[in-house]
């Protein structure tokens, strides 16, 4: 078995056996993945052995009347509301036996004592249990389908994020100052599953950030019989060539004025030359003019080579990759990714690793729910039909905590899978619309509510 990211099993005494068991035998339902995830991360937090690993120096080493585990409980349960309104919240759903009465600023103070190592393992831990225990995977042609994106996301002004993130400046005044980041993730497009993030500052590069997604894939031994889809923007030689030397099939969409775009007839295999200076030989690229509805033509540069992936296969491949674009909103609009509670850049990195647990435990109960939704349609319907995300997300982040508070059980995700069956959205298919290139005006400020 091999160990969690980061997490030695002997480093790990209070779920080791119970790892021993979700990691072996009969694949498992996605639901029952979900309960499986939710038991480990209570697990884990209560060891003190595991959040010791994840506390800054000199925090939490004394009694007190707010633990470490009782602070990572009320980062878990927040909303979007102010402090005021979650303090007041969290005493209400879970009880003064699992959380104090105690101000904002106690509260302000200890999350700067836990490091955001401790969300991302978190994090990790879900993705370690889901590629271990889902068995048969969605496919493509007998390919499973990774895709990697970037997105720009607004951060609250202050002078740590300055300094982590950078410093951005408005176009129409550039005595007014802004902080932003760089998030980037690779996607499992097929399963609905996001397998790695990272918040980066603004100006870091997306390649870098991919490239280190990629390490990620390969760690966890799921990149065989795989291809990964990038987005215009990333294609850069060397990006390629990392992906030739480490066996990822791959498909870049190309800007339309580089050289081998403008080289590219139909399908055109081309050599990318040798660097004695760098160490690198000649290798073979295929690009692939893809002419669209519109009448405009996208470039597609790939290292598949075989001749039954055509023309038309690869623009069906390469449109196999707008789910990530839809996970990005999800996450902005549905889980309110930028609305962050703290103002820190440690507080940022916290909230934005909650937020894709919450998005992964939600999308597990999602394609349950779709998969028994389509089962049990009526041949006759109009439409297909899915189940409500924004209801899942919404129940999600209401009863996880509580189960880890140990004041629902684990039946209580049962109970939003069969609710979500209820909850149906109707799927209207071949619905287009063209992309608004708009500027995105700032919106999320921090006099607007009460932050960390």
């Amino acid at each position: 078995m091999r160990p969690l990211r980061g997490l030695l099993i002997k480093e790990y005494p209070v779920a080791t056996g119970y790892l021993n068991y979700i990691f072996g035998g009969a694949p498992m339902k996605k639901t029952e993945i979900c309960k499986t995830i939710i038991s480990s991360i209570k697990n884990y937090i209560n060891s003190p052995e595991c959040l010791a690993a994840h506390r800054s120096p000199n925090h939490f080493i004394r009694n007190r009347i707010l633990s470490l585990q009782q602070v990572v409980m009320y980062l878990l349960y927040s909303s979007k509301a102010s402090m005021f309104q979650n303090l007041a919240s969290i005493i209400d759903d879970l009880g003064n036996d699992s959380f104090p009465v105690v101000s904002k600023q106690a509260v302000s103070k200890a999350r700067k004592g836990i490091r955001p190592s401790l969300f991302q393992e978190l994090f990790n831990l879900s993705v370690d249990i889901y590629y271990k225990n889902i068995g048969k995977r969605k496919t493509w042609h007998g390919k499973h389908i990774f895709a990697v994106d970037g997105s720009k996301v607004q951060l609250p002004n202050s002078k740590s994020n300055f300094k982590e993130f950078g410093e951005m400046f408005s176009a129409h005044n550039h005595d007014r100052k802004f902080s932003m980041a760089l998030a980037s993730m690779v996607y499992d497009v097929l399963e609905d599953y996001i397998i790695h993030a990272s918040i980066n500052p603004y100006l870091a590069s997306e390649r870098q950030a991919a490239v280190n997604h990629l390490k990620t894939i390969e760690n966890l031994g799921i990149y065989n019989n795989s291809i990964i889809i990038f987005d215009r923007g990333y294609y850069a030689e060397w990006l390629f060539r990392y992906c030739v030397s480490h066996s990822h099939p791959c498909v870049m969409r190309l800007k339309e004025k580089i050289k081998i775009s403008r080289a590219s007839h139909g399908d055109t295999i081309t050599i990318l030359p040798s660097n004695p200076k760098e160490g690198t030989e000649d290798i073979r690229i295929r690009v692939i003019a893809v002419p669209l509805e519109s009448g405009e033509t996208e470039y597609l540069a790939t290292n598949i080579f075989d001749e039954d992936y055509t023309t038309d296969m690869f623009k069906e491949l390469y449109f196999l990759r707008w789910p990530i674009e839809s996970k990005y909103y999800e996450l902005k609009y549905r889980v309110y990714l930028e609305e962050f509670n703290g103002a820190t850049s440690n507080s940022i990195k916290q909230e934005f690793f909650i937020n894709l647990l919450i998005s992964n435990l939600s999308a597990l109960i999602k394609n349950d729910a779709d998969e028994t939704i389509d089962k049990t349609a009526n041949a006759t319907n109009k439409y297909r039909y899915q189940a409500n995300r924004t209801f899942i997300i919404g129940r999600i982040k209401k009863i996880f905590p509580k189960i880890l508070a140990g004041v629902c059980d684990l039946s209580s995700i049962d109970q939003i899978f069969n609710d979500a069956l209820k909850r149906k959205s109707q799927i209207q298919p071949g619905r287009k619309q063209k992309r608004p290139r708009i500027e995105r005006k700032r919106k999320h400020f921090r006099n607007n509510k009460a932050t960390v």
